[in-house]
């Protein structure tokens, strides 16, 4: 769940600051008119330090696995907040919520780790009887 976690964080997080210092090109503007594609790609690739770094914390994984698992959750988390954001322009509203004020609601805090977590766990279906297994141990 750890691993699901940071992932998802770095992600978020990474992909904000990745925005803001390079900007460029918008990636989805209809969806999202503030996304580009430097946070984006910043987003996605900054996750693969933490699968290499999770493999050397665990010591019995390989940190090449580990770093494609990372990337691919950091895909789907790119996509969850994506999906998020259709939903939104959809609905015609700004924000899901304001539970967290200038943060979008609740469920814009959660949508990159919803699509992530069901992506860790087909993944971790690897090893049913382990599933941490299965999504860390490669």
């Amino acid at each position: 769940v750890l691993f699901v976690l940071v992932v998802a964080w770095t992600t978020d997080t990474a992909s904000y600051i990745g925005g803001r210092a390079f900007g460029g090109p918008k990636f989805a503007p209809t969806i999202s008119p503030k996304k580009t594609w430097s946070g984006f790609a910043v987003g996605t690739a900054t996750p693969i330090l933490v699968g290499v770094g999770f493999a050397y914390y665990l010591g019995n994984t390989s940190p090449v696995a580990l770093a494609l698992v990372a990337f691919v959750l950091a895909l789907a988390c790119q996509m969850g907040d994506l999906l998020e954001s259709a939903l939104k322009r959809s609905l015609g509203i700004k924000d899901m919520g304001q539970l967290i004020p200038g943060h979008g609601g609740f469920f814009d805090r959660i949508d990159s780790l919803l699509l992530a977590a069901v992506v860790a766990s087909l993944i971790a279906t690897r090893d049913l009887v382990y599933p941490g297994v299965g999504l860390l141990i490669w």
